[in-house]
């Protein structure tokens, strides 16, 4: 019989080696998904929590999506994280262009902030990326305007702050933001998605963006029309369970990734 631990009033089986060792590949390999998609530079990171415990994985900062690697993934404590709270890297630190020291990104209290806030979410992404971004700073709420927005019904808040996340207050500041939704609309800075697994967080944060655009596009030619909150309730659970298909999928259009 498995370990059980308790990790926020949930009894979560305690992650096997090989299971850490597939959940670490995964994040790595999402960080070429979201760079064949368009939606990260050397900025942004995709993180999983490790079942469990209380720690999770991450990329360390500045490292190029295209370039990572399973083993250059990071595991970081979340309470260590939380008790010192603040960023391990400054810029005002940094000396050239190289980025030595394998540190967590600067916005990593974002995403322990989003884990301590949501017992139910595995993964958390966080991109600047360009249409979800600007409809941000437009301040207008994706909404889910067709089948793949599904998850962004009713609509994605929107956080008013563009600081970056490098304190847990602040983090905490877009966790009660987000609430109990997917995604959020961080304006001036970026997006924020969490999903129960990688699968759900890394092919939401594509059809944000998609739904992004298809936000732009419906506000030229007329009013955008929500999908009706009945359908929504009656089909969502089935677009949840088709996340990893469109995981999968997105996996497979990247050159190089070795099949799964």
């Amino acid at each position: 019989m498995r370990v059980l631990h308790i990790v926020r009033d949930l009894e979560v089986p305690l992650a096997t080696k090989t299971e850490i060792r597939r959940l670490t590949q995964q994040v790595a390999d999402s960080s070429h998904i979201l760079f064949h998609e368009g939606l990260v530079d050397y900025h942004g990171h995709v993180s999983a929590r490790i079942p469990g415990t209380n720690s999770i994985l991450i990329k360390p900062v500045l490292r190029p999506h295209n370039q990572i690697k399973a083993k250059d993934i990071l595991t970081v404590d979340m309470d260590e994280y939380m008790s010192a709270n603040r960023s391990q890297w400054s810029p005002e630190e940094q000396q050239g262009r190289v980025i030595d020291a394998p540190v967590p990104p600067r916005e990593t209290m974002l995403h322990v902030a989003m884990y301590q806030a949501r017992p139910d979410v595995g993964s958390v992404v966080h991109t600047h990326q360009l249409v979800a971004t600007s409809v941000g700073v437009g301040n207008v709420p994706i909404k889910a305007l067709y089948n793949q927005a599904l998850p962004f019904a009713p609509e994605t808040p929107i956080f008013p702050d563009p600081k970056l996340i490098t304190t847990l207050e602040a983090g905490n500041a877009v966790a009660a933001c987000l609430g109990d939704r997917t995604a959020a609309l961080l304006r001036g800075h970026g997006v924020v998605v969490v999903g129960e697994s990688i699968d759900h967080a890394v092919s939401n944060t594509i059809y944000l963006e998609r739904t992004a655009i298809m936000t732009v596009i419906a506000h030229l030619v007329g009013e955008p029309t929500a999908l009706d909150p009945a359908y929504v309730e009656e089909f969502a659970a089935d677009w949840n369970r088709r996340a990893p298909h469109a995981y999968e999928y997105f996996r497979s259009l990247v050159p190089g990734l070795k099949k799964a």
